[in-house]
C-alpha cells in the first residue's frame, strides 16, 4: 500500500496540533476558574441591611441593635478572656469601667464587628467623648468627621441636633446617619437632642427609634460613670428650664453637661440654674459653627460642623461674644479626669487641633 498523499499526513497533524491546543485551552480555563474561586474571589455583600451600633451602656450592661432578616449571633469577649452571648441585643453580667469586643455572624460567618467601654463605676474614672451637631446631610465632610470620630475612640457621642436633613424621615437616616457614622457607632453609642430638621417629621420618633433614644422630643438624662448628660431638646424654653432643674435637684454627678440644640443666649434663666448645680458647660448646635463662649458665668461649645456646612453666610455669622469662631467642619473632643472636665479640644476634619480649653 502506498503512503497517504503529503496533504492528508499535513491534515492529520494539524488536526492533532489543533486538539491538543484546544485541550490546553481547556486546562488553562480550569486553573483560571479554580484560581479565582480559591484566591481572588470577593466575599459576599454583608447581609446588613444596618450594621450593629451601639445604643446604650451601664456598668454591668450593653445594648446593640441592628438591622436585618435573618438571625445573627452577638457575642462579647473582655481582656480577661470572659465571653458573653446577648439575648435580644443586651449583654449582662458585664464588669463596670471594661472594654469588651464584640462580633455578629450571620450563618456561621462573622459579619461585623467592634467593641465598647462600659460606664465606670469610679467617680474619677478618665472619660472621653465627642460632640457633634448639625451633621445629618450624607456629604464628604460628614465622612471625614466620622472617621475623625473613630479616631478619639470615644467612650460616648454626644449630638446636639439636626441628626438628618432635610428631614429625620426613616428611610434616610442610613444615608444621613448610620452609614457615614457605622465605625465609630459600632463603638460608642450616640446620645443626641433634636434640632428643628429632626422635630418637623413624627416629631423626632424615626431617629429616637433608631438610636434608642429615651424621653420624648429629644429631652431626657443619661448618665454614663461620672458624666451625666441633661438633654433638653430644641431650646431652653421654660419647659426645658423645669426638666433640667429638676433633674439636676434629684441627682447627683461629678461632672454635669446640658445639651440643647439652640445656643442659650444670655438672660435665659437656665443659666441660674446651671450655676447653682455646677454644670460643666452647655453643648449646642444649630448655628454652623465652631464657638467656644461664656454666657452668664457658663461655658458654651456651639457645635454645628458635623457634616451640613455653613449655608449663607448671612444667616451663620460669629456671635458678638464668641471667644472662639470657627467655620471648620470638625468635633469637640471632651476629656473628663478625677471627676472633673480637664480638657476641650475642637479638631477638624484634617486631624488638626484648632481650639483647646482647659478650665
Amino acid at each position: 500500500m502506498s503512503d497517504p498523499p503529503r496533504t492528508v499526513r499535513r491534515l492529520r497533524v494539524a488536526l492533532v496540533g489543533v486538539s491538543m491546543l484546544c485541550a490546553l485551552l481547556v486546562l488553562v480555563t480550569v486553573a483560571a476558574i479554580a484560581y479565582w474561586r480559591l484566591y481572588l474571589e470577593q466575599p459576599t455583600p454583608g447581609p446588613f441591611e444596618r450594621r450593629p451600633y451601639v445604643v446604650r451602656l451601664g456598668p454591668t450592661s450593653a445594648e446593640l441593635k441592628w438591622r436585618i432578616d435573618q438571625p445573627i449571633e452577638l457575642r462579647a469577649v473582655g481582656p480577661d478572656g470572659g465571653s458573653f452571648t446577648a439575648r435580644g441585643g443586651r449583654f449582662d453580667g458585664l464588669s463596670p469601667g471594661v472594654r469588651y469586643g464584640w462580633t455578629a455572624a450571620v450563618d456561621g460567618l462573622t459579619r461585623a464587628s467592634g467593641s465598647f467601654r462600659t460606664a465606670p463605676a469610679d467617680p474619677g474614672a478618665d472619660v472621653t467623648f465627642g460632640v457633634i451637631g448639625d451633621f445629618g446631610s450624607g456629604t464628604n465632610h460628614e465622612w471625614a468627621v466620622g472617621r475623625l470620630l473613630t479616631s478619639m475612640h470615644p467612650d460616648f457621642l454626644v449630638g446636639a441636633g439636626d441628626n438628618s436633613y432635610l428631614v429625620a424621615a426613616g428611610p434616610l437616616l442610613d444615608r444621613n446617619i448610620f452609614r457615614p457614622l457605622a465605625n465609630v457607632l459600632s463603638n460608642a453609642p450616640l446620645w443626641t437632642t433634636m434640632g428643628e430638621h429632626d422635630l418637623f417629621w413624627r416629631g423626632g420618633k424615626d431617629v429616637a427609634d433608631a438610636l434608642d433614644l429615651p424621653g420624648e422630643r429629644g429631652r431626657y438624662a443619661m448618665r454614663y460613670g461620672p458624666v451625666q448628660l441633661v438633654v433638653l431638646g430644641l431650646e431652653a424654653d421654660s419647659s426645658a428650664v423645669a426638666f433640667a432643674r429638676g433633674v439636676l435637684e434629684r441627682t447627683t454627678a461629678p461632672v454635669r453637661f446640658v445639651v440643647v440644640h439652640r445656643p442659650v443666649q444670655p438672660g435665659n434663666p437656665i443659666l441660674s440654674v446651671l450655676r447653682r448645680y455646677d454644670v460643666s458647660a452647655i453643648l449646642a448646635g444649630h448655628l454652623h459653627r465652631y464657638e467656644r463662649r461664656v454666657v452668664g458665668g457658663v461655658l458654651e461649645f456651639t457645635v454645628g460642623t458635623g457634616g451640613e456646612g455653613p449655608g449663607n453666610l448671612e444667616f451663620t455669622k460669629a456671635s458678638p461674644d464668641a471667644l472662639k469662631s470657627l467655620l471648620d467642619y470638625g468635633a469637640l473632643r471632651v476629656d473628663v479626669a478625677g471627676g472633673e472636665a480637664r480638657s476641650y479640644a475642637f479638631i477638624d476634619e484634617r486631624g488638626r487641633v484648632l481650639d483647646r480649653f482647659a478650665p
